[in-house]
């Protein structure tokens, strides 16, 4: 295998293993200073658990359902989190690889990808870290079906790395539209469920909150993690379409700035 500290030998490796060197240079250019630089990665959510924790101590906010606060708060704010920092890394992805282009058949369609990979392989690790913890640690009961739990967060890095790679191919063209993905993605914190779950809210708010993928994501981990959890928004078809769309209108939209040589100098 070829070494990500050699770039211009990625370009004649096969497409997996290309993505494997750009992963592991992506990995080693990102997190700076070693061991100490990757341990950022992790120490980041954990911080916002632990910022949403006290948010609910200070409120004296409960939980709907009867899980320790910590749990409820981690199973919204994990998927919030990997579907951000997907979107957030693939961008940053273009602009610091760009020189990478010159290295054919490298193109930015496998910058972002490994980018968005190297953000999944990150949060495996780290769910895996904080659920266990909970479990071994906190006494807390594990999670009773695996399978929705992985498709939870499945969904969630989906439509991160969707609409992470439209984003991305949008601001090739538009400086304006990159600076404005923070305020656009803004209140997708707020129609999560980090804070609330579909059961407590009122019909009326439901009916809203149906049209946000990342809502369907969050409520079909936290089915798969609580005994006896049933949403009333949960349907895993509605996420995955959307990722679907965007998806293909980041493949469209590439296309149609290649075509007509939008793209500016230097990218």
């Amino acid at each position: 295998m070829i070494g990500a500290q050699n770039p211009a030998q990625i370009g004649v490796l096969s497409y997996g293993a290309r993505l494997a060197a750009l992963m592991r240079r992506e990995r080693q250019t990102r997190y700076a200073g070693g061991a100490l630089g990757y341990l950022w990665a992790y120490l980041t959510p954990l911080f916002w658990i632990a910022f949403v924790v006290i948010a609910f101590q200070i409120l004296e906010r409960v939980p709907p359902v009867a899980v320790a606060p910590e749990l409820f708060v981690a199973t919204g704010i994990l998927p919030y989190i990997l579907f951000r920092q997907t979107i957030a890394s693939m961008a940053r992805s273009v602009q610091a690889g760009r020189k990478l282009l010159m290295i054919r058949p490298i193109g930015y369609g496998d910058l972002m990808m490994a980018s968005a990979y190297l953000e999944l392989l990150n949060f495996v690790i780290l769910s895996g870290v904080i659920f266990a913890s909970f479990t071994l640690f906190f006494d807390l009961r594990p999670p009773h079906d695996i399978a929705s739990l992985i498709l939870g967060l499945g969904l969630a890095w989906l439509l991160g790395a969707s609409f992470g790679r439209f984003a991305a191919v949008l601001g090739l063209w538009s400086d304006s539209f990159a600076r404005a993905v923070p305020i656009i993605l803004r209140p997708m914190f707020w129609a999560s469920g980090v804070f609330y779950a579909a059961m407590e809210m009122p019909a009326s708010a439901q009916d809203w909150l149906w049209f946000s993928p990342l809502f369907h994501a969050v409520e079909i981990m936290r089915s798969g993690y609580f005994l006896g959890y049933q949403s009333q928004i949960a349907e895993a078809w509605y996420p995955f379409t959307i990722a679907t769309v965007f998806f293909l209108l980041s493949l469209v939209l590439e296309r149609w700035i290649a075509l007509r040589g939008l793209r500016r100098s230097g990218r």
